[in-house]
């Protein structure tokens, strides 16, 4: 296998770093935010704030890199979260507390889209897959490795390290980013151009479908795994919140072992195959953590679903890619990461409503239902991108009418 490109090497270690800073907060965050005297539900806001933030920019920040260039995108974003992170630190208040998460928001949104969408169109789409697996890796292992440094950092100095570490590491991509990444697209793109793709992209069969996909797959991660199964663990199972860390821990282990498999298979085998496997075999590991009633049982099926979901994982983003039109990624990128963020704020509340009257059973078997949808919505990606031809349709560059594709 070609080796990574450099630019593909720092991208991926900019959103570790990213990523890192990102869960740095979130042990502190609710905490922090009770400091000021407001109540649990205010402190809670200060996550919704940060998500609303992500979903609104995800296509803006799209759109604004096809529109000026990823790198400049990427560049004002980092800027955005080293000096957000900074008010942050220093809030004297909960209001001006509140308005900075909602600039990281903005920050994260923004960069995540642009560095993938860089990605795409400097990558030959038989590699894509790899490249983007490569990709992920970083960004897993940042989300891992976050919640640990940042609680110990709080613990030894105060919660506002946090935001501080933050903020350096915000500066320290921003500087990466104007050392070592190149901009392969010189000429910008027309504001109507790069609206017109993406009602383009909204009217395309495959690419709705797309969207389902990520807003399930999403919704159960949030939603399933993050919500649910720790209720259910403690509530139902009585296993100490210890033991559900280690729970949620060997899944996150096993799809940071697997991901790289993941992509070279989708290269391979093709996007669609591999994406419809995996959400069938993720469906099966959902629906079986509420069938199991011990440790051991639930340490297994949490296996299994970090198997079945980092083979597939790369799927998606790959797809988002493929079908694009030249000048379109960043739109493409942003709708994709919009719909994975509506699936982010709707499965906590869902599936948490359902925990509420002790669903538990019913709310994993829902959860895997949707996903058994996503893999029926899959086959409509299929007509366009199977097996070995999963490469990006043939379209005229954007502001040149490209078809739709369905």
């Amino acid at each position: 296998m070609k080796r990574i490109s450099r630019q593909t090497r720092v991208l991926t270690v900019g959103i570790f770093l990213m990523m890192t800073g990102l869960t740095l907060v979130a042990p502190i965050l609710p905490l922090y935010a009770r400091e000021f005297g407001v109540s649990r539900t205010a402190a809670g806001a200060l996550i919704s704030v940060f998500a609303g933030a992500r979903l609104v920019f995800d296509l803006v920040g799209g759109i604004a890199s096809d529109r000026m260039g990823a790198r400049r995108v990427m560049l004002w974003a980092a800027g955005l979260l080293a000096v957000s992170s900074v008010g942050a630190a220093l809030a004297p208040t909960y209001a001006l507390l509140l308005a900075a998460r909602v600039l990281e928001g903005f920050g994260t949104a923004a960069f995540a889209t642009a560095a993938m969408k860089l990605i795409i169109v400097t990558t030959p789409r038989e590699r894509l897959g790899r490249t983007m697996a490569f990709y992920q890796t970083g960004l897993l292992a940042g989300v891992s490795l976050g919640p640990l440094v940042g609680g110990l950092s709080a613990e030894f100095g105060s919660f506002t390290t946090p935001f501080w570490m933050y903020a350096v590491l915000g500066g320290l991509v921003g500087v990466l980013v104007w050392r070592y990444v190149e901009a392969p697209e010189v000429q910008t793109t027309s504001l109507r151009a790069v609206y017109g793709a993406t009602r383009t992209l909204l009217r395309s069969s495959p690419f709705l479908a797309l969207m389902f996909v990520a807003i399930t797959v999403f919704f159960m991660r949030a939603g399933a795994r993050l919500t649910l199964l720790p209720l259910y663990a403690g509530e139902e199972l009585g296993l100490s919140e210890a033991r559900i860390g280690v729970v949620l821990a060997v899944g996150a282990i096993m799809t940071l072992a697997v991901v790289n498999v993941g992509g070279w298979l989708i290269d391979r085998v093709g996007r669609v195959p591999v994406l419809i496997a995996g959400l069938l075999a993720t469906a099966a590991t959902i629906a079986a953590h509420g069938a199991v009633t011990t440790l051991p049982g639930l340490l297994a099926v949490s296996a299994a679903f970090g198997v079945a979901a980092g083979i597939m994982g790369t799927a998606p983003p790959t797809l988002a890619g493929d079908l694009s039109t030249t000048g379109s990624e960043g739109a493409a990128v942003g709708l994709y990461r919009m719909a994975g963020d509506i699936g982010l704020v709707l499965g906590p509340l869902v599936l948490g409503s359902l925990a509420d009257d002790g669903a538990f059973v019913e709310g994993f078997q829902s959860s895997a239902g949707l996903l058994v949808l996503a893999a029926a919505a899959a086959v409509v990606i299929g007509r366009v991108h199977s097996g070995r031809d999963a490469v990006r349709a043939e379209a005229p560059e954007v502001g040149n009418d490209p078809p739709i594709l369905s």
